[in-house]
Formats: structure tokens, C-alpha cells, sequence
């Protein structure tokens, strides 16, 4: 959860030297005025200028309340509450004041981008996160490149696969060496079902950890078994069979192997080669343990048919 942080060194060195140019030649003009004439909107502005986010804050509030300060009012308060992290109500701040300039479009990206940054410095990938969702409403398609790696671990973590592997394939344009990465990438890509491209990654990890070639068995197995099937619905039963002699190499995962063997013997009837038909539909009981009882029923009912010349027409 966002939480204020009143006075914070680091990120408030940030914001004053994004906000100099506008605060402190007002500040400069005031400091000569009775104060009496002072707006909330300047004393606001002095307490940013010493670091006092907070009572800032608060007087850029009693400004918009009371002074009508037009789009910098909102600019000022929206700052403010992005110096105290807290990013929804600096976005619905910034969104009034882009709705009625654009130009500070740039000021809200720059503010949420910053941000951002502090919180990943911080260890709070979360908050982390929630300011690159604010700068990427201000411009879509905005690339924060060193910070694309720790977001996408952070998606991935959270199970959003699909916002995950978009970052991944930014984050490889500065660690395309890293073998982690790389298979990060290609965890991601096969949790959307993208197993195209997950092998494709996950063959480019192998090449580049070859001693780790164990830790990825099971992944290229599953992929493979996945678009075997995929092609078998299209009707690319060459490729199909390809995909199933690629799990059945690498015996994973294992619980589908018997399976593997079936829809291998399955394509190869349609294809009319009812030797290796046969073959296959006899691997299905021996396969590692013994198949699924159902299933090496119902290859053995295929043996039969074979055999005796049962089978559909078209097929052996």
C-alpha cells in the first residue's frame, strides 16, 4: 500500500530540482511581501522549496479551494502528492490539468518516471509498478528501459504473464547475454500460451547455459506437446508428428507420454502408414510406467482394428 513519507531526501533532491525554475522566483518575489498578501499557492510553494511536501501540499489544496490558480494549481498539488508517493491522487490531479493543456503531459511522465525509479531504489516493486502505469496513461508506449527488467519480474511474479512478457522483450535489449533472462522470457511467453515463441527462447537459453539443459527439459516437453496438438487441429500432421518425436526424445513430461504415443499412432493411421501406426499404438501400454488404463484400452482396440481391417476408410 502507498503510504505518505513526509520529508524524503532523496527523492525530494528530484522533485526541487524539477520544480527550481517555477518555485523559488516565486518564493524570491515573496519573501519582500507582507505577508498578510500572501496566497496559500506561495506558501505552498516555500514549504516545497524547504522540503515540507505535506504542508505543501496542503496549501496548494487551500489554493484550489479558494484562489481558482487554474492548470499550475493542479500541476503544483499533483507534484506534491507524487513527492509523497501517492500516485492515484496525483494522477487524477494531472489528468484535470492535461485535459486542459497537454503540455503537461511531459510533467506527469517525468514525476511518475521518477518515481518509480525511488521505488525500485526502495524495494517496492509495487509502487514501482503503479508509477509506470501512471506515466504509460500519460504517454502509451513509453519505454523506461532500466527499470523494464525489475517490472517484468514483478508481473511475472504476480502472475500477469502477459504485462510481464512485454517487458521481458524490452529488458533483453540490455541483457540478451543473461541465460536467467532468457528463460524468464520464455517462462513467461508459455504461460500465455505463446509456446512459439517460448521454445524459441528457451532453445536460445540452452545455447547459452548448455551445463543447464536439466533445468528446461520439462518446459520444452510441454511446449512441444502443446504444438503438437495445435497442429494436428490445423492439419499439419508432418509438423504435428515433429512436435510428439520431439516429446517422446525427451521423455517429458512423463505423466503424457503414453498420450504422446497414441496421438502419434493416431496421425500416422490418417496418414495410412499402418506399420508405424501399429508401432506407436503398442508403445502406449510400455511407455515408462504403464498408460492410463482407458487409454491403452483404446489402443489396443486400434491394434484390433488394424489388424482386421476395421478401421475407418481413408485411414489404415
Amino acid at each position: 500500500m502507498q503510504t505518505e513519507r513526509g520529508m524524503k531526501t532523496g527523492f525530494g533532491s528530484i522533485r526541487l530540482r524539477a520544480m527550481a525554475a517555477t518555485i523559488l522566483p516565486l518564493c524570491a518575489a515573496a519573501c519582500g511581501s507582507d505577508p498578510a498578501e500572501e496566497t496559500a499557492r506561495l506558501r505552498g510553494d516555500r514549504a516545497f522549496a524547504r522540503g515540507d511536501y505535506e504542508e505543501a501540499l496542503a496549501e496548494y489544496r487551500l489554493s484550489l479551494l479558494r484562489e481558482d490558480p487554474g492548470t499550475d494549481g493542479y500541476v503544483r498539488a499533483a507534484h506534491a502528492w507524487v513527492a509523497l508517493g501517492r500516485v492515484d491522487e496525483a494522477r487524477a490531479l494531472y489528468d484535470r490539468a492535461v485535459r486542459e493543456n497537454s503540455v503537461h503531459a511531459d510533467q506527469a511522465v517525468s514525476d511518475f518516471v521518477a518515481l518509480a525509479r525511488e521505488e525500485h531504489e526502495n524495494g517496492d516493486s509495487y509502487g514501482a509498478a503503479s508509477a509506470i502505469e501512471a506515466a504509460v496513461h500519460f504517454r502509451p508506449g513509453i519505454l523506461v528501459e532500466d527499470l523494464a527488467l525489475p517490472l517484468a519480474r514483478h508481473y511475472s511474479g504476480a502472475g500477469e504473464y502477459g504485462r510481464a512478457g512485454a517487458l521481458y522483450l524490452q529488458a533483453l535489449r540490455r541483457h540478451r547475454d543473461d541465460p536467467d533472462v532468457i528463460f524468464e522470457t520464455a517462462l513467461a511467453h508459455e504461460e500465455i500460451g505463446d509456446c512459439e515463441s517460448a521454445l524459441m527462447y528457451y532453445e536460445e537459453f540452452g545455447e547459452l547455459a548448455p551445463r543447464r539443459e536439466a533445468e528446461i527439459r520439462l518446459n520444452l516437453g510441454n511446449c512441444s506437446f502443446r504444438l503438437a496438438g495445435e497442429r494436428r487441429t490445423q492439419g499439419a500432421y508432418e509438423e504435428a508428428i515433429e512436435y510428439l518425436d520431439a516429446v517422446l526424445e525427451l521423455n517429458e513430461p512423463r505423466a503424457l507420454i503414453p498420450q504422446a504415443h497414441f496421438d502419434k499412432a493416431e496421425i500416422l493411421a490418417v496418414l495410412g502408414d499402418c506399420p508405424a501406426a501399429l508401432e506407436a499404438y503398442r508403445a502406449v501400454a510400455s511407455a515408462g510406467t504403464a498408460g492410463p488404463r482407458a487409454l491403452v484400452r483404446r489402443a489396443r482396440e486400434r491394434i484390433d482394428e488394424i489388424r482386421f481391417g476395421r478401421m475407418m476408410e481413408g485411414r489404415c
